[in-house]
């Protein structure tokens, strides 16, 4: 799977030395918090972007070629109180919410963002967890592909849906008497043994 970039980003990747920082972008029901892995405030798309601190990190990204869902770790530290009291408060607030993280590239001589960011990850917040030893908090997200929990309906195929789609091919005609028929079938041995 490519990653749409832009000719700045491409030109900034291209050079010979630069920094690379990510944006993480959390839509909570309160409000939507913007953080950075920088170790200061970075200003990028019109936003302010907040430092999650020294230990604050976005977890391995993944691409999927064939749709599947990816799942991605944010490990939240150094973040204000606010932030951690929304994501450790009541799970509604943020599960199935909206989360998007770019990929923004620096010159390494002024450390200003070259080219546009460039969007790895869009998804939703799943779960939280917290590790009293480390005083961390991750965010569990994954993409916003088909989820079972939302409509496990959409997973039956019914001759009809099949019809409305392929009007004349019976692809599907007996699938419906396949599941309710409670007819036993027997091996070839048992038939041959009985015979």
């Amino acid at each position: 799977m490519s990653i749409e970039t832009n000719a700045g980003f491409d030109q900034a990747a291209s050079a010979p030395s630069y920094g690379a920082l990510m944006l993480v972008e959390m839509q909570f029901r309160s409000g939507t918090a913007r953080l950075t892995t920088w170790p200061s405030n970075v200003a990028a798309m019109g936003h302010t972007w907040t430092a999650m601190g020294t230990m604050g990190r976005v977890g391995e990204l993944h691409e999927s070629e064939d749709g599947a869902e990816e799942k991605l770790d944010l490990v939240l530290s150094g973040v204000d109180e606010g932030l951690h009291a929304a994501v450790l408060g009541n799970p509604s607030d943020y599960q199935e919410q909206a989360v998007s993280v770019w990929l923004a590239l620096l010159d390494a001589h002024t450390l200003q963002l070259s080219g546009a960011p460039a969007l790895r990850f869009t998804g939703v917040m799943d779960q939280a967890a917290i590790s009293a030893d480390k005083a961390e908090v991750t965010m569990h997200c994954r993409t916003a592909t088909y989820d079972v929990r939302s409509n496990p309906a959409a997973l039956r195929y019914s001759h009809a849906q099949h019809q409305a789609e392929r009007p004349g091919e019976m692809l599907f005609q007996y699938s419906e008497s396949l599941v309710t028929d409670t007819t036993v079938w027997v091996s070839a041995a048992f038939q041959r043994a009985r015979a």
